[in-house]
């Protein structure tokens, strides 16, 4: 093979420059290749990651609309006709605002790409005899940046509805229109974000409702008799999508509060039957409210709900899942497998007291009578603690001296009393009560940080007792899961001192424009009232 003529002209250096410069050249455009194909790849892999987005979410919307068709079917059905007019009512309610609920996690999932028609939302004329309050919107500096001052040639003015006990009134909003003659520029403030977008109701009325329902345990049919004495009838039906809406908008907050909750060191757990209605069956069947809190000792003072349709442990197990730490609860079997995976039982003295109150209550026991006077020294010695303000370590080493060797004594009567009274009474079982859960029950003598009882928990479940002869829940479990979202906030609102009407006002005002970084100031124990939140 001849070689060009500039070759064989080449000497050997000349050659060996060549040579590298060749080599050098190919490695470069060898690179460019390898970084082309990345490109190519990683491209394929973001094509194959927004298709399997899409397709969850087309997957994710189906479900959707079949459970918004079948709660549909059932709310304009005949099968609703099995019940009687309160429970339809309930039923109804509950329909309304989770297909309002769902409506608006479909809208979360579709491609905000390709707009759909926009729909105007239908206004209803508010009454004129209400008293009106003008809130004016102008553009900050009413001079335009080309140098020319802005004149003001009109105004759009929406109206939004607003209550307070027995009262109504109507916010106008009055934006302002200015424009430019110089460049003929039109300005406007823009409209404020609102928790229920183009919605008629202020976060006041919204605020009402929720605290009403989940608070006060008002039904909305109730509360649209309160409405109509006050001089507007509010379908229960709007009322309900309010519910599901804000439902929705306040789960983030109530997924930062468990995520929070669980870093805690200890934890109380309890649970709580309350009637839930499942459409076709035509009657209620127990299913359960779980609370979860964190200690009163603890500076963080929340509590988290978490509805289910049983009383399964696997229920525990999912919310506690990754969890490890001191539980405090009863004596519930549902709880056994948490202990079998590292975390440590705490048992509640209040239960085992409660067992010889329910004796002496019932059979005026004299051993009931014994038995409770030890329970009220080891209350006392806890009574003392809070009264001094002790810190963990105070209450530790109070518990030490005091509460370590009442309890001693108490073991010790217990086992003798149980060797004299016959085997299976009701005496017998509130002693083995007490003595096959020693363990549990004594731990708090080691551990400062830990309560002498669960009560802190149950007195949070208490007002939920209260109310649930209003909650009668659809089958999809959205209403009980919305009301146990909803309920967190407030109940923990309530614990950390907070008024919870002014606390729910305040966040729905303020979550359509809090970054997702800075939600957890929202919480509860982190929460401080804005400016103009009254």
């Amino acid at each position: 093979m001849e070689l060009p003529r500039q070759l064989t002209q080449m000497g050997a250096e000349e050659l060996r420059d060549l040579t590298v410069t060749l080599l050098s050249r190919l490695a470069e455009r060898e690179a460019q290749i390898s970084e082309r194909d990345a490109e190519l790849s990683a491209r394929a892999a973001l094509l194959a990651s927004r298709d399997e987005e899409l397709k969850r979410k087309q997957l994710k919307i189906d479900q959707l609309t079949h459970e918004m068709a079948t709660l549909k079917r059932w709310r304009f059905g005949r099968h609703s006709e099995q019940l009687d007019a309160v429970q339809r009512s309930l039923l109804d309610e509950s329909i309304d605002a989770d297909l309002q609920a769902i409506e608006l996690e479909i809208e979360a999932l579709k491609d905000k790409t390709t707009p759909g028609p926009k729909s105007k939302p239908r206004r209803v004329a508010l009454p004129a005899a209400f008293p009106r309050r003008d809130i004016p919107h102008e553009p900050e500096d009413t001079r335009c940046s080309c140098g020319c001052n802005l004149e003001r040639i009109g105004e759009d003015i929406s109206e939004k509805l607003d209550y307070t006990p027995g009262v109504f009134a109507v916010e106008r909003h009055i934006r302002g229109k200015w424009v430019c003659r110089g460049c003929e520029r039109l300005i406007q403030a823009p409209v404020a974000p609102h928790i229920i977008d183009k919605g008629i109701p202020t976060v006041g009325l919204l605020a009402q409702v929720l605290i009403a329902k989940y608070l006060d345990h008002l039904p909305l049919y109730r509360q649209e008799g309160i409405f109509e004495r006050a001089g507007l009838a509010l379908p229960r039906s709007t009322l309900a999508q309010w519910v599901g809406a804000c439902g929705v908008e306040l789960q983030p907050l109530v997924d930062a509060m468990k995520a929070l909750l669980l870093t805690r060191a200890v934890l109380h757990a309890d649970e709580t039957p309350v009637p839930m209605l499942k459409p076709g069956l035509g009657r209620t069947h127990k299913a359960y409210l779980w609370s979860y809190s964190s200690s009163e000792y603890d500076e963080l003072q929340a509590v988290v709900y978490d509805f289910t349709e049983g009383r399964s442990g696997v229920h525990a197990r999912e919310f506690l899942s990754g969890w490890s730490g001191k539980l405090i609860c009863d004596d519930y079997s549902g709880y056994k497998a948490l202990f079998e995976r590292g975390v440590i039982e705490i048992g509640c003295m209040a239960h085992a007291r409660r067992k010889f109150h329910d004796l002496y209550a019932n059979h005026r026991s004299d051993i009931a009578v014994e038995a409770l006077d030890y329970f009220a020294e080891l209350y006392k010695i806890e009574h003392q603690a809070r009264e001094h303000k002790l810190d963990a370590e105070g209450r530790r080493q109070l518990r030490q001296q005091r509460s370590k060797p009442v309890a001693e004594s108490l073991r010790q009567w217990l086992t003798r009393q149980l060797a004299q009274v016959p085997d299976g009474s009701a005496t017998a079982k509130a002693i083995k009560y007490s003595l096959g859960r020693w363990a549990a029950l004594t731990r708090y003598l080691e551990d400062g940080d830990l309560p002498i009882d669960n009560n802190h928990l149950e007195n949070r479940i208490r007002p939920v007792a209260i109310g649930r002869g209003n909650w009668l829940f659809a089958g999809s479990l959205r209403a009980g899961r919305r009301a146990a979202a909803i309920m967190s906030l407030i109940q923990s609102a309530k614990l950390n001192g907070h008024d919870p009407h002014l606390y729910i006002k305040d966040i729905l005002e303020r979550l359509p424009t809090q970054p997702a970084s800075h939600l957890e100031e929202l919480l509860p124990h982190r929460w401080r009232a804005s400016a103009n939140a009254h």
